[in-house]
């Protein structure tokens, strides 16, 4: 066989068919082993069921079910029954505030509220921290004023579970505080379901209130300022407090002319971030309701602006910065159009932990509530 001469296209055409037979074998590799992969899955599923609910002589596997808690993800839950009586629960929770992202984690309740036990399915935090959490949840806490062993706890008596750190009495992980509140988040979830399934409801999980007070007045001018530079306060402030008990203030903004008011400022919190904590933000909304820009405020520093939201949008002058694909800004959002495609929406998260991406977008929501309330306010004077 003669052989080609090495030239570009030659080598170009040799590559290109070497891709080719990896990729296959690749996609070969996938769908041999796919059913396995699935198989094990189920398999480790129903092992942890057996471990994690009272005695039962159902099969919790074939009789699940799902539930949707508002604005979360479906979750699978399996009953668990005896002589036809229901013992428990095995609730599959998750949580996205963990250090690394995503953790899996299956909870089991006895039919008290109790936490009978919890198996990790998945996660990808840090090996000897946050990878801990099925070692460390499962041992003795260091005094009797600490909670670290879940297992066996009253969680009608117990919710909400804070770390120390916040203001509660769950041990943190040492050197993984991160870690721990994401497994309090999914343990605070899966109890959500729980009573949502045994008929008690499942309550709305409030901000947390450590950090989720608004800036100064005088910061909220430079702020702004720095985000609308065109642009100056008008009107006087109006407070008020949304259901969900977090605060917000709304003032008007016109031309530095003043020759007309042109928008609403709308500031307020945004959701729970990947530490379990919400932060100031900064929304403003042109008369027709269109998104002029918007800021999230370091919690740190209060005169300062948190960087995530230019990815967004925001924290840039419109008028000389091209909008990525991203940009929400020019656009006439509604809370229903502020979800991450992970959440059932439209909207690409940004780049770094998805929780940040969903608190922003839910602070821009909470803000555009507002400005409706605002508005309709205004027309019915």
């Amino acid at each position: 066989m003669k052989k080609l001469p090495s030239t570009l296209p030659n080598m170009i055409l040799s590559l290109g068919i070497i891709c080719l037979i990896i990729a296959g074998i690749l996609a070969l590799v996938n769908v041999a082993t796919k059913d396995t992969i699935a198989q094990a899955e189920t398999k480790a599923k129903v092992e942890a069921i057996k471990e994690i609910v009272p005695a039962f002589d159902n099969n919790p596997y074939e009789e699940r079910d799902t539930v949707t808690l508002e604005g979360e993800d479906p979750i699978t839950v399996y009953p668990a029954t005896q002589g036809g009586q229901p013992v428990g629960y095995a609730i599959e929770t998750y949580t996205d505030k963990g250090f690394a992202g995503h953790i899996d984690i299956m909870v089991g309740f006895d039919m008290q509220s109790q936490i009978v036990g919890f198996k990790v399915l998945k996660h990808e935090e840090t090996p000897g921290l946050g990878a801990k959490i099925q070692e460390w949840f499962t041992s003795p806490a260091p005094n009797a004023d600490l909670i670290r062993d879940v297992r066996g706890l009253d969680m009608s008596q117990a919710s909400p579970l804070k770390v120390s750190k916040d203001g509660g009495k769950v041990d943190a992980i040492t050197a993984a505080t991160i870690s721990s509140r994401a497994f309090i988040d999914a343990i605070e979830r899966a109890y959500r379901v729980y009573q949502s399934v045994i008929g008690e409801g499942a309550p709305t999980a409030q901000p947390t209130a450590s950090n989720c007070e608004l800036p100064e007045r005088e910061v909220i001018d430079s702020l702004f300022n720095t985000l609308l530079p065109a642009y100056r306060l008008v009107d006087k402030a109006k407070n008020g407090t949304s259901e969900d008990g977090s605060l917000w203030l709304t003032q008007s903004y016109g031309t530095n002319d003043m020759s007309e008011t042109t928008g609403l400022l709308v500031v307020t919190i945004s959701g729970d971030d990947n530490e379990g904590h919400c932060a100031p933000m900064l929304v403003c909304f042109d008369n027709s309701g269109t998104l002029t820009a918007f800021a999230v405020a370091d919690v740190e520093a209060a005169d300062q602006l948190v960087s995530i939201s230019k990815e967004y949008g925001g924290n840039q002058d419109p008028a000389t910065v091209k909008p990525s694909k991203k940009s929400l800004i020019g656009k006439k959002v509604t809370p229903s159009s502020l979800k991450l495609r992970k959440d059932g929406g439209s909207v690409d998260a940004t780049s770094g932990p998805t929780a940040s991406s969903r608190a922003v977008l839910q602070g821009i929501a909470r803000a555009q509530r507002i400005f409706v309330e605002a508005n309709a306010n205004e027309s019915t004077k």
